[in-house]
């Protein structure tokens, strides 16, 4: 729909086209001889910006075409209606001169952000202490002050047809591997929705189609962690609206590893390092073990715990397996009931839960002590894996674990193990290995193992050699 010189007119059109929307307004200005007209969005402008830099200068050099009138160098001209009605709800003026079809797109964006924050989900004993915010612009100001370098390219999209919602991708531009780079864009560049809200929706549009417990993406509210992947090659995607950034393509390693690593000496972090993906090994695999121990093999333990075993399991109402899945069940419902109530509350409930259950059910025969001592080592090791994702990924893991265990014994275990690995070894990521290329005397050094800093002179970025 085209604009009409008449102001009057083009101001219908464009209350029709925003719904008329409460908060659009209108205002006539005379300067002189001439009269302009301004449609905003009261919600969406700064009223000082408008009034130093549109109106006074209109007012104080009536007859100056706008372009050299205005102190706003951020402008477009147009005479598209559905244009000016979409910067409009951007944050825009629009600015028309009487008797003139042009309209003027003026950038008077109200800044609203909050202060910049500590991390809250992933807490490190050294290093940077800032977070990520919703405000995209802040988050690439943070990072481009981090990386204060010509290479650091950043490209945004609009994606989401009625949401419009802007996502930005971060790389360097002469460290990223071209042909992640190319395939991202063209997945990006499909994305074909009404309402995308990220990061979660982008991660799913774009991933393999390809079924897998495990995350493919990092997540990450730290930029000095996405700072690090960037000089590794990675690409990093930042939402508006958001305070977490997605990190492309990763290794499943990647998920154990924690900035503090790279603070406290190579031998320290990759001694924790190690603790972690042992700890994943038990979250996934000690209530499996217990099952397959007590119900199929009790002879492989010592004879002394094989007889605390009995006497523990001699009055117990329920089997092996149905006490293992009640107790992960009830963890799981004690961990989200704590996540989703206030803090106090939540910290509260978790210990109360936790001793009146473990207590009660122990009293009333339900549950032997030995699984309720199981369940608790398995779910403090959950809590050690540093992102959320592959701590969720572990904890569902569990499961198919006690099933082959509980069926086949110590050999369901080390089915369940074989299964694993031939699932990790089929995914990929953009064409990248997820996990067996990771996999190796040379390229484990900073996977599994924390390099020493001196040894970590070749970037890892080919498709065929990954960190």
């Amino acid at each position: 729909m085209i604009s009409k010189p008449g102001t009057a007119n083009n101001y219908e059109q464009l209350g029709k086209q925003l719904h008329n929307s409460s908060d659009f307004k209108s205002r006539l200005l005379h300067a002189g001889e001439h009269r302009y007209r301004l449609f905003y969005m009261d919600s969406m402008i700064d009223p000082k910006i408008v009034q130093d830099h549109i109106i006074q200068p209109l007012l104080q050099q009536p007859g100056v075409p706008v372009g050299e009138a205005v102190t706003i160098l951020n402008y477009a001209e147009t005479d598209w209606l559905p244009e000016a009605a979409k910067a409009i709800i951007e944050g825009k003026s629009v600015l028309q001169r009487e008797g003139d079809a042009t309209l003027y797109l003026l950038d008077t964006p109200l800044n609203k952000e909050r202060s910049i924050n500590i991390p809250v989900n992933e807490r490190a004993l050294r290093g940077s202490n800032e977070a990520l915010i919703e405000n995209l612009q802040t988050n690439v100001y943070m990072l481009r002050q981090m990386m204060a370098t010509s290479d650091l390219a950043v490209k945004s999209y609009t994606l989401g047809k009625r949401t419009n919602t802007t996502v930005s991708i971060l790389y360097m531009d002469s460290l990223v591997n071209k042909d992640v780079l190319r395939e991202f864009e063209k997945r990006i560049q499909q994305i074909e929705l009404d309402y995308v809200e990220a990061p979660g929706f982008v991660r799913e549009l774009i991933q393999d189609k390809q079924f897998a417990m495990f995350p493919r993406f990092l997540v990450t509210e730290r930029p000095d962690r996405v700072r690090s992947y960037l000089m590794d090659g990675k690409i990093a995607i930042i939402t508006e609206g958001s305070p977490d950034c997605l990190i492309l393509p990763v290794t499943f390693w990647a998920f154990f590893q924690s900035p503090d690593d790279y603070q406290l000496g190579w031998m320290f972090g990759s001694a924790v390092r190690l603790l972690r993906i042992f700890c994943f090994l038990i979250a996934i695999s000690l209530p499996g073990a217990y099952v397959a121990l007590v119900t199929f093999d009790p002879r492989m333990l010592p004879f002394e715990i094989a007889l605390t075993l009995q006497s523990s399991l001699q009055y117990i109402a329920m089997s092996p397996l149905l006490e293992a899945v009640f107790m992960l069940l009830t963890l799981e419902i004690l961990r989200e009931a704590s996540i989703r109530l206030p803090n106090p509350i939540g910290q509260t409930l978790g210990v109360v839960g936790g001793i009146v259950i473990g207590t009660i059910v122990v009293q009333s025969n339900l549950i032997s002590n030995m699984m309720v001592i199981v369940i608790a080592v398995t779910g403090i090791s959950s809590f050690i894996i540093p992102t959320y994702e592959m701590s969720g990924a572990a904890r569902y893991l569990t499961y198919p674990f006690i099933v082959l265990s509980a069926l086949f014994g110590l050999i369901g275990l080390v089915l369940a193990y074989m299964l694993l690995i031939t699932h990790l070894s089929r995914l990929h990521t953009m064409g990248i290995p997820y996990f067996i290329s990771s996999v190796g005397p040379r390229r484990s050094w900073d996977t599994v193992f924390r390099a020493p800093i001196r040894l970590l002179k070749q970037r890892k970025n080919s498709k065929s050699d990954l960190g």
